[in-house]
């Protein structure tokens, strides 16, 4: 049994050796997720298998003995089960065949969260329950509003989403409405998964970096204090640990109003400096190693790795992770040659 603990460091617990778990854990670069992954020819498909889910999230576990499970699923669920028509196709990621590109669409959204048909996420939080590890705990999440939004109306990903920026430019009234939807829907879905026995949450705004600052308080941060101040006037949620990574927000991180919010996982991009000054006895940091970096030999990740754990000796609640998901290209080995790093320091 180590005695490295997420919910300790969640509850602002330092630790001599920080817990480490990683943003995309479960994934296409290890060999035994690709094993699977060949049974199936949409990854929709994958996702609903809540025995399939369960085993995947075990993966990286096996492998590694990381010190917390994520759950297997996509940050797109909600704007599926609301009926947009989400599909994965072969060598590129999410497309939904039915946009938002009028404000019609966005009146005949459903007004909660259709929980019938996210059924089989919640289905596979109990799945994984079963075969974690004990005391290992597991980590439900969600897209941020903002995120399913700018998804939901540019139809995929985009390096620069010009139809939401459009959209938004010009049906801004309608796009507050959109984000009211989906902060009702995000709350609802993860009240949901922590009903089934999540132990912490966490919300992915995946898109922070496309907006201005001025459109950044508006359409990203406010949706999201909103869905946190939800989560924490619930009985039911209000004790669960809130993570909150944000990608490469336009403003200082410190600037921003995050009350309720337990842990913040940073953007490779951001300052663990500034942020150990400014949250240090507020809030709990994870992060934040650029993924890139394990591409890099030996003396690379060694030196990077130590930064990062210098910097944050003695920080009360301090969990080590990427500063964003892994990527493909990463091997295996030198995701253990890191976590080796970590618990040798």
């Amino acid at each position: 049994m180590n005695n490295r603990s997420l919910i300790a460091a969640l509850n602002f617990e330092p630790q001599a050796t920080p817990p480490i778990w990683l943003m995309r854990q479960a994934g296409r670069y290890l060999p035994e997720y690709q094993q699977v992954r060949k049974n199936f020819t949409n990854f929709l498909d994958m996702i609903k298998r809540p025995e399939i889910c369960a085993e995947l999230a075990l993966q990286p576990i096996n492998r590694f003995d990381l010190d917390a499970s994520i759950l297997f699923s996509d940050i797109l669920t909600i704007p599926s089960a609301m009926g947009l028509g989400l599909e994965f196709g072969e060598g590129h990621g999410p497309i939904f065949s039915n946009p938002i590109s009028s404000i019609k669409d966005i009146e005949n959204l459903p007004k909660s969260v259709p929980h019938e048909e996210l059924r089989y996420v919640y289905e596979a939080v109990v799945a994984t329950k079963k075969v974690l590890p004990n005391q290992l705990p597991l980590i439900g999440f969600c897209g941020s509003p903002w995120t399913l939004a700018a998804y939901s109306i540019e139809g995929k990903g985009s390096k620069d989403f010009i139809k939401t920026k459009d959209f938004l430019k010009k049906n801004s009234a309608a796009v507050s409405t959109l984000l009211e939807i989906l902060t009702q829907a995000c709350y609802e879905y993860l009240k949901e998964q922590i009903k089934c026995g999540v132990q912490a949450v966490q919300i992915f705004d995946s898109w922070a970096d496309i907006l201005s600052v001025e459109d950044f308080e508006e359409f990203s941060l406010k949706p999201t204090n909103q869905l946190i101040t939800l989560l924490r006037e619930d009985v039911t949620t209000s004790a669960t640990p809130i993570i909150l990574f944000e990608k490469a927000p336009p403003r200082e991180i410190s600037t921003n109003d995050l009350k309720g919010v337990t842990c913040l996982s940073l953007h490779w991009t951001q300052d663990l400096i500034k942020a150990n000054s400014a949250f240090k006895g507020s809030h709990v940091l994870q992060g934040n190693l650029n993924p890139a970096i394990l591409k890099s030999d030996e003396e690379e990740i060694e030196k990077a790795v130590n930064a990062i754990l210098e910097e944050m000796s003695g920080y009360p609640g301090f969990i080590f992770n990427l500063g964003h998901g892994i990527t493909p290209d990463i091997e295996p080995n030198k995701v253990q040659l890191m976590i080796d790093l970590i618990r040798n320091n």
